[in-house]
């Protein structure tokens, strides 16, 4: 059959199938359904216009959605287009918004001109809800952990926690940081400049000074609790046993003061020690007297 022109076809009726074309075999590619005008190619159509099997356009455009991974006829349409039969858990709503059921996979640059957001809404420009990890992760600003996205102010320095620096003359570029919790460290630590403590400094094993450098302190020296100077075995380099030594210039008289200098009713020095049996005595020095005096009275 040929023709030129116009090429109408009517049916007798109308049916589901009142346009059919078909292979040697009589299997329909092509059918027209006139009473619900639907058009099908590859089988008979459940919507106005379907493809079974592969379909090909230099071009595609649509006014309303796309829905793909769908079943036409039993799968409901959405406002939004989507690839696979999820709902939005968010607010998409318009035909140019897009849900992705399944995996995403970019396989070159991605460019995203507004706030993403992982997981959950975005409130900033990039946002993870749960856990997130990188090889690496750089900065040219501050970093701020702890904080709340949109809700805690940043700062010129980087911090964990939502405190503010108490030394604002020190604490104020990025490379700075503030540490408002506890910090642990189990490994060395190492201080090229000055370290400030403005509480307790406590430690459970030894302070050592060992650099050729001299070392001095500026003020008062106030212990509320025991001393104890040096350890259970000899300190000393000359083998002599000494458990603590305390030495004076070279070249003057050393002097060592023990008293309550200021302090009314102070009433003398008392020494604690032991003898050579390991019994303790006491030596103390009375009123008018240089010579001091060794009882077994205590000190305290």
């Amino acid at each position: 059959m040929s023709t030129t022109g116009t090429f109408t076809v009517t049916p007798a009726s109308d049916s589901a199938t009142s346009v059919r074309f078909q292979d040697t075999a009589g299997t329909n590619y092509f059918v027209a359904d006139s009473t619900n005008f639907r058009i099908g190619i590859g089988a008979a159509p459940s919507t106005t216009f379907e493809v079974q099997g592969t379909a090909s356009a230099s071009y595609f455009f649509t006014q309303n959605t796309i829905q793909i991974a769908g079943v036409p006829g039993a799968t409901a349409s959405v406002a939004y287009s989507r690839f696979g039969t999820g709902t939005t858990g968010h607010s998409l709503a318009a035909t140019d918004d897009v849900l992705f059921s399944g995996l995403v996979e970019f396989d070159d640059n991605a460019f995203f001109d507004a706030k993403v957001g992982i997981g959950a809404g975005p409130s900033t420009t990039f946002e993870v809800q749960g856990t997130a990890s990188a090889s690496y992760f750089f900065t040219q600003n501050t970093i701020q952990v702890a904080g709340v996205p949109g809700a805690t102010a940043s700062v010129a320095y980087s911090r964990f926690g939502t405190g503010t620096t108490g030394h604002a003359t020190d604490i104020d570029a990025s490379n700075d940081l503030l540490l408002t919790g506890g910090i642990e460290v189990n490994g060395n630590s190492f201080f090229d400049g000055k370290a400030s403590v403005a509480s307790n400094f406590q430690m459970s094993g030894r302070f050592i000074a060992d650099t050729t450098a001299s070392h001095s302190m500026v003020g008062d020296l106030i212990l509320t609790s025991a001393l104890t100077v040096g350890a259970t075995t000899a300190s000393s380099s000359n083998g002599n046993g000494y458990t603590a030594e305390f030495v004076g210039p070279t070249t003057s008289t050393a002097s060592f003061y023990f008293g309550s200098a200021g302090v009314t009713g102070t009433k003398g020095t008392c020494f604690q020690l032991k003898d050579t049996t390991g019994a303790w005595i006491y030596m103390r020095f009375a009123n008018g007297t240089t010579t001091p005096t060794l009882s077994t009275t205590r000190c305290h």
